[in-house]
């Protein structure tokens, strides 16, 4: 969810730019398993940050980083694409990447636009 990937070792995303709609003839929202529960992001150097996403296009985030404790920003799905904005870099272009639907458990990598790469978990709860 960000444009910065590692601004603040908390801009994910899981997430959008104001502008961007989701298409309100969506059938299913594929981040329905975000909403109560919490995007956990590991990076190389051991930070660890915990984004929160809402339903309202919006998410927010804590961080063990302590130059960059709490961050937050607005994400949007446009035609497939996750598309993220930062409150930490609001003038930055918007971080788009593929939308891909998770579950509770699930783990994966992502690599920012700075090149820095995080392991992410969906965790259970807020």
């Amino acid at each position: 969810m960000i444009c910065n990937f590692r601004i603040s070792s908390i801009a994910l995303p899981a997430l959008a730019v104001a502008a961007l709609v989701v298409p309100a003839a969506a059938a299913e929202d594929m981040f329905a398993n975000l909403y109560a529960n919490t995007l956990v992001y590991t990076f190389a150097d051991k930070t660890v940050s915990k984004v929160f996403a809402a339903k309202d296009g919006t998410w927010t985030a804590t961080s063990t980083d302590p130059k960059h404790p709490t961050n937050s920003g607005k994400w949007a799905v446009l035609d497939g694409w996750l598309c993220s904005t930062s409150a930490a870099a609001p003038k930055s272009k918007p971080w788009c990447r593929k939308a891909q639907a998770h579950k509770v458990g699930d783990s994966w990598t992502e690599t920012g636009p700075d090149k820095s790469v995080a392991h992410i978990t969906l965790v259970a709860g807020r």
